[in-house]
């Protein structure tokens, strides 16, 4: 059994961003990752322009007779300039409306004024030529209104790596089917396909499996060749039907390369390679499926769809105590409040791994290292805040 530490390490060790790229318009590009840095056609501004309503006043003068046009500037004249319009060459400071006093015809200073007041020069936002977003980077809503601010209309960004998943087990069925007298329905699914297009990935649905190996091992040989990482949920635990690992390691011949972690909910979990391959078989309880996607997933679909990013180290303050056990890594749904810029947080409710309403209403995850124990009121501690 390894660490969670030691766990992230390996999963990004043996993951590799995938190659190749997409052209599209600034139109699509929202949420997609720059293939390359992206730089700017222009200056921002391209043009001298006011940054003010005011005058334009050509000369250090006590006096300036007001003008309509730009070719009647003189000495000892101004001109009427509003906010975002071109200042004439001639122009040495724009004085706003608020410093002047007209009359007949005249425009006098209110306060001394400095050489290029009011400016807004050429180049002063964006250089041309000049890096707006980097490669690796997100395209945002902010980012991409940038793009288009500079005159950006087509972009490359990343291939969205192709993320197959695949469910398992005899009980679980969708919610339009009948629902048997022991069975469940499949949350897992949604969960996944949700989080995996959160995460910059494109998923790839390969169906519901029963619990025979022979199945199993037919529709993950399938997959595997279709796809750049393979999900199955459930069969990984040391149940009589849990046949994930067996099928990897005998079936397909993968290099298992962990199989167990100290993560709780979630200890369980096959994560293995098959040639240049990812298959990852993780839990089947939706709590357990959920903590392990945000710990283990969500750093190997970033680094397999080329974003470069690193998360906000945070950190909530306990408003109750927290029960675990040494030698786990305690990952808790928890509620949360911010004040005076700190969080504190409470339990969402049950901790069970069977549970995953608490999950749901949950706003991240509390982290209790290995070593720690149960923990006191008043203890800071790391916090993992859902983005879902």
């Amino acid at each position: 059994m390894v660490t969670v530490g030691d766990a992230i390490d390996l999963i990004l060790t043996h993951t590799k961003t995938v190659e190749g790229f997409e052209q599209v318009s600034v139109t699509d590009a929202l949420g997609r990752i720059a293939y390359e840095d992206i730089v700017s056609g222009i200056n921002v501004p391209h043009f001298l322009r006011s940054a003010m309503d005011g005058y334009g006043l050509v000369g250090e003068c006590g006096e300036y007779k007001v003008v309509g046009r730009d070719k009647d500037l003189g000495d000892c004249t101004c001109i009427r300039i509003n906010t975002g319009f071109p200042i004439p060459d001639k122009v040495f400071a724009v004085a706003e409306v608020e410093i002047v006093k007209l009359e007949n015809g005249f425009l006098r200073l209110l306060k001394p004024i400095e050489k290029g007041r009011n400016f807004t020069v050429v180049g002063v936002e964006v250089k041309e030529g000049g890096i707006i977003a980097q490669k690796g980077e997100r395209i945002s809503v902010r980012k991409r209104a940038l793009l288009a601010y500079c005159g950006i209309s087509n972009l490359k960004v990343r291939r969205k790596p192709l993320v197959g998943i695949i469910t398992t087990g005899d009980e679980v069925v969708f919610p339009n089917e009948e629902l048997g007298r022991f069975g469940v329905y499949n949350a897992n699914y949604f969960i996944l396909d949700g989080l995996i297009r959160k995460w910059f990935s494109e998923p790839v649905y390969f169906g519901h499996v029963k619990d025979d190996i022979d199945s199993i091992a037919e529709i993950v040989a399938y997959a595997i060749e279709r796809c750049d990482v393979l999900i199955t949920t459930g069969g990984v635990s040391a149940g009589s039907k849990d046949f994930i690992k067996g099928v990897l390691e005998r079936n397909l011949s993968a290099k298992i390369i962990f199989d167990k972690t100290t993560i709780k909910p979630g200890k369980p979990a096959v994560f293995a390679k098959m040639g240049d391959k990812i298959l990852f078989g993780m839990p089947g309880w939706p709590s357990a499926l959920y903590a392990t996607a945000y710990i283990y997933l969500k750093p190997m679909l970033y680094k397999l769809s080329g974003f470069d990013h690193k998360e906000f180290e945070l950190t909530a303050k306990l408003s109750e105590p927290m029960r675990s056990r040494t030698g786990k890594f305690y990952f808790n749904r928890v509620k949360l409040d911010f004040k005076h810029g700190t969080f504190y947080a409470v339990s969402a409710g049950s901790q069970k791994t069977d549970n995953f309403y608490s999950t749901a209403i949950a706003d991240g995850l509390l982290g209790i290292e290995e070593k720690k124990g149960s923990v006191e009121a008043g203890q800071q501690l790391p916090l993992i805040l859902f983005d879902d």
